[in-house]
This record gives C-alpha cells, structure tokens and sequence, in this order.
C-alpha cells in the first residue's frame, strides 16, 4: 500500500491537468520570464511527474536556468511527500455509510471488479474501503508504469529539481498545499459521480492508454500544443464537467499567477509544474504575458 500511495501521489497532477483547452502553440518545455517589475529573469519548466530527475540535462537549457536562479518553485514542496501520502491515504476511504453496491447496479459491479482486479490483483471486495477515485487513479497509475518501466520513485524530474535546490541551499517555494490537491481529488466531488468516473475508465481503458504512446513523444519534443490536443481528446471520453476543469486548472492557475509576481520579484525563480499548466488561453504562459511579462522559449 505504501508504494501504490506514493506512485499515486507522484502520478495525481499529471492526470489533474489533462483537460485545459487548447488555444496556443508553444513549442518549448521551458520558458524565459523577463520584463515588468523583474530586475533578474525567471524560468518557467514544464514537467512531466514520472519522468526521472535525469531527464533534466536533455531540456535545452534546462540545467543552466537552474543554476542561475535564486530559487525553486513547485507545486508542493516534495520534501513533504511522506506528511501527504499519510493526508491521502486517509482522504482516499471510502465513507463508513456507503458501499460499492449501493453505487452500482449488479452488472456494473461484476465489470467494474473484473476490470479492476485485472489491473490490481484485487478487485472491489478487497479494495472496497477506498473512494472510487482512488480505485480508477490506481489503475491509471499501474497501467503507466509500462510506459515508465524503470521509473524511481524517489527521483522523479519534480524531486530531482528540489533537491538540487536544497543541495545547493536555494529556498523551495510551494505554491499549494497537499490539503488542496487531495481536497480537489476526494473531496470535490460525490462518490456516486466518482463511481459513475470509474465505470467509464473501466469500460473505456484501452482508448485512454492508447494516448500514453503519443503524449510522452509530444512531452520528449516539447510540443505542448500536441500534448494538449492528444489530452483533449482523452478527455472527451469520459468527460470533466465545467466546474471539475475549473477546479483542476483554470482555479489554480489563477491562484498561482497571484503568488508568482511577488515570488520572482522576490528571486529570480526557477518553476517547475506540470506541463499541462503551460499552454492554453487559461494556461501560465498566456497569464505571465497578459500579466505584463514578456515571455519567450528557451530553444538552444
């Protein structure tokens, strides 16, 4: 259970940023932020979590936009990784009134325990304590590492960056909380609409990891505008609503912009989030540049 929870905690915000819609092309995975009020530049990293901490070296740039800058900034803080995976475990059971038979018909049970011990090894009597949401994120999560065979768990690309941070004694700056992410994973939406989420990855899998293949060469290239078609037609398999794509992106991307302006005014800032947060009318590049910032791609 330990090792499912902290895969899990590395996998969540890739999956948290697949349903932004695509209104720009970016051809770069790191960005130059210069102009305004900013008497030093800052960088902007797209990350994707399960690649290892050596990917960084084949970033153009990547390593020296690193060295250069006064600080790092994430979406959390990864030192913290321990003090979240026992936050999730917790937010991740199920509700002592509620059963996966009283969400379910019978027929849908019997497929959605099929389909789930295929990928688990257990199946909903087993795993029946945890929300639904839990259930289809772990499958997700299993299903990927066939992408990421060799994957360390302990030095994915987020990690990696923290802690070249920490070694060379640079401040970690945060921009949310675990309480925030595990509240939009668990906490945002009814069980009956998690389960209702679970029946239709389960009956839909082979469709949405199929685009495995294609997002990791769109990521390799540094292609985000590929990256977010291939995501948006993912997402049109199973549906987000309007409020659970806000949640996921546009909400946080807003509340990032608010902490970014004083944070690089502060330091020049090395950021490193999900790629997925980049692009997009809605995404971080579009809000630094509408914000007064100039902002070109690192392509060396």
């Amino acid at each position: 259970m330990k090792k499912i929870i902290l895969l899990f905690t590395l996998f969540v915000t890739v999956c948290s940023a697949c349903t932004q819609t695509v209104a720009q092309k970016s051809g770069s995975l790191l960005w130059k932020i210069s102009g305004k009020d900013l008497s030093k530049p800052s960088y902007l990293l797209g990350t994707l979590h399960l690649k290892s901490g050596e990917y960084l070296d084949s970033i153009p740039g990547a390593r020296a936009a690193l060295q250069s800058c006064e600080q790092v900034v994430g979406e959390i803080n990864t030192s913290d990784m321990a003090a979240m995976q026992m936050q999730m475990q917790q937010a991740m059971m199920m509700n002592s009134d509620t059963t996966y038979r009283m969400l379910y018909s019978e027929e849908d049970y019997r497929f959605v325990n099929e389909k789930v011990t295929s990928f688990l090894g257990a199946g909903l009597g087993q795993l029946g304590m945890l929300k639904p949401a839990a259930i289809n994120q772990m499958v997700v999560v299993f299903a990927y590492q066939k992408y990421f065979p060799d994957i360390n768990i302990e030095n994915t690309l987020d990690i990696y960056i923290q802690s070249e941070a920490v070694k060379e004694q640079k401040t970690v700056v945060a921009l949310e909380t675990a309480e925030h992410q595990i509240h939009v994973l668990f906490g945002m939406t009814s069980l009956q609409r998690q389960a209702d989420d679970l029946l239709c990855a389960m009956r839909n899998i082979d469709k949405l990891l199929a685009f495995a293949p294609e997002l990791i060469e769109d990521y390799n290239r540094g292609d985000l505008d590929k990256l977010y078609q291939s995501l948006e037609k993912n997402n049109e398999i199973c549906p987000s609503t309007t409020s659970e794509m806000d949640a996921l992106n546009k909400d946080r991307n807003n509340a990032w912009m608010q902490q970014l302006s004083e944070i690089m005014k502060e330091k020049s800032s090395f950021i490193a989030v999900g790629a997925l947060h980049l692009a997009g009318e809605e995404g971080l590049l579009n809000l630094l540049k509408e914000a007064g910032y100039t902002v070109e791609p690192v392509e060396l």
